[in-house]
């Protein structure tokens, strides 16, 4: 049964590992191919999320593309608590120049957080399984060898 258990912690450990790891792969994009310029942040959007009545924040931007047109979006990435940034902060902005609408705050902590907070937490559950496995192998291995009478000197 616990063998069962580790194989699950350790498969799920992976998963989550894979998924951080993707999502990061999906992240580099945005640095690489996308148009970097400055926008403002107008206003925070305050949002209640599910059955808590925590409020989530969310920046709104405004920034000029290198057509002159005005583009305003919303962050996908909020913050509890109190607004991370205030209005008239000027914050760097990644956007795609065939699609404007589709923008990011250019912050470390807008583009990494997740992947890496993901990828880590996968890495962490997989290593402690890992550990956990190899700990109980020689657990086990030193009881067996107690038990026929064998010197338990090496396990």
């Amino acid at each position: 049964m616990k063998w069962a258990m580790l194989l699950i912690f350790g498969t799920l450990g992976l998963a989550v590992l894979f998924a951080g790891t993707k999502w990061g792969l999906e992240s580099y994009p945005l640095i690489r191919d996308n148009v970097s310029t400055q926008g403002v942040v107008v206003e925070e959007f305050a949002d209640k999320t599910g059955k808590t009545s925590e409020v989530v924040y969310f920046p709104v931007v405004e920034f000029l593309t290198s057509g002159s047109v005005k583009v305003r979006f919303r962050s996908v990435i909020g913050s509890t608590g109190s607004p991370e940034y205030e209005a008239g902060t000027t914050v760097d902005v990644l956007y795609d120049p065939r699609n404007p609408a589709n923008a990011r705050i250019g912050s470390f902590k807008q583009l990494w957080s997740g992947p890496l907070t993901t990828g880590g937490l996968g890495l962490i559950f997989f290593l402690l399984s890992l550990l956990l496995f190899v700990k109980i192998g020689r657990f086990e291995k030193g009881l067996k060898m107690v038990g026929s009478g064998k010197r338990a000197d090496r396990w």
